[in-house]
């Protein structure tokens, strides 16, 4: 087979405390179709289960896995990237489970154009009684390229399913260690490296060719604490580029406000129709008004960590 139609693809996962979950999403990859790509498993647990659960799995040569004491998955993503050999880094969750061509559809998305440096795709809830809970997911029917920071409103995104090149990934200098779950500013690394990306003349493409299934469920009484966060971070993401002088996304920020005032994002969709556009609109002011406080290093463009327990760099 021509390698330069299957180039090396990396898998990098960010885990802690799933050892049941993360054990179908490993297995599910390891399955995949695609000849040429690795798997890297970061794993932040406090405890061995993972590592106990993945034992079996841990002889494969595809899979390298690695134990650290940091916390936060932009610092997780990070030290896995940062172990890659391939241009072409996958990342997924902990929580969910891909089909046997999901590495094929990924590198298919990004001979689409030369100059896209972000790919996402489709996270599709797996069955669940709506009556209980919910699962989060981000589901759009046709394909998006956006070309610049001016149509960041197309594109939306969720680490749970995405592709970067390593090179976008070390030119930005990497996740934003403030940002992500359990980080400070609680949420929105992958919205922040899309605005970076744009920003920095990358584009990013969605598509719905690329799928996978998520098993992260929330009782509903979670919910508000899952919009929370999530808007949260979003809120730390745009404040972030306005303390660089980036202007520009000013305006991008007036369009998304008043999509999210007059419809639902797709992850808010995701959740049914409880009234939360008041708790969504409270929390991105918090996250806001902690981003406008929180140091920066404009050479970066990343936030200040004081904290040595998610320190890990490009």
């Amino acid at each position: 087979m021509d390698t330069t139609d299957t180039p090396l693809v990396t898998v990098v996962i960010s885990t802690r405390e799933r050892s049941e979950s993360v054990v179908k999403t490993v297995g599910a990859i390891l399955l995949n179709d695609y000849p040429c790509f690795a798997l890297r498993v970061v794993d932040q647990s406090e405890n061995d289960f993972t590592e106990t659960s993945l034992r079996p799995f841990l002889d494969n040569p595809h899979l390298r896995y690695r134990r650290t004491a940091t916390k936060g998955l932009s610092t997780g993503l990070n030290l896995g990237i940062s172990e890659a050999q391939s241009e072409l880094i996958v990342i997924t969750g902990d929580d969910c489970e891909v089909h046997k061509e999901w590495l094929r559809e990924l590198v298919a998305a990004f001979a689409v154009d030369r100059r896209i440096g972000i790919v996402f795709g489709n996270v599709l809830p797996a069955p669940h009684d709506r009556r209980i809970g919910f699962i989060p997911a981000y589901v759009r029917d046709k394909e998006i390229l956006a070309r610049g920071i001016s149509e960041k409103h197309w594109v939306g995104g969720t680490s749970a399913c995405m592709g970067l090149r390593r090179s976008v990934w070390q030119g930005l200098g990497g996740f934003d260690q403030m940002l992500g779950v359990g980080a400070p500013l609680h949420s929105a690394e992958d919205t922040d490296l899309t605005i970076r990306a744009l920003l920095s003349g990358y584009s990013v493409y969605e598509t719905p060719r690329v799928t996978v299934i998520h098993h992260g469920f929330y009782q509903w009484e979670q919910c508000r604490i899952l919009i929370h966060r999530y808007w949260y971070g979003t809120g730390a993401a745009f404040v972030k580029q306005l303390k660089c002088y980036r202007w520009s996304v000013a305006a991008v920020l007036l369009r998304l406000a008043w999509g999210w005032v007059f419809r639902k994002s797709r992850i808010a969709a995701s959740l049914g129709n409880p009234p939360y556009r008041l708790l969504g609109a409270a929390a991105f002011v918090q996250g806001f008004a902690a981003g406008a406080i929180t140091p920066i290093d404009r050479t970066t463009g990343h936030y200040i960590s004081r904290r040595k327990d998610h320190e890990a760099s490009p």
